[in-house]
């Protein structure tokens, strides 16, 4: 799998456009990954992804709130794409 990251989002990822985690052959959830990610990135990400920013994540191009959340599944292949939420207002 893959993860990409957009926007806001890179600020927190000293760069890092995108990251590929060291273990493909297991399954994952997107919570799991996220903690993987906080754990790679640190303190800064965590807050970032934890805090009041909100962002949209998404699994081969479906948000994560129509295949199951944070407990969305992902595995070896997967495209994960992490956005800032933009507001227009």
């Amino acid at each position: 799998m893959t993860v990409v990251f957009y926007g806001r989002v890179i600020e927190h990822t000293g760069g890092e456009k995108s990251y590929v985690p060291k273990v493909q052959d297991s399954a994952l959830t997107v919570r799991e990954l996220l903690d993987e990610l906080g754990s790679h990135y640190g303190e800064s990400f965590e807050t970032f992804i934890h805090g009041d920013e909100t962002c949209l994540i998404l699994v081969n191009g479906n948000g994560i709130t129509q295949t199951g959340g944070l407990d969305s599944p992902i595995v070896s292949g997967d495209k994960v794409e992490i956005l800032p939420f933009v507001d227009a207002g």
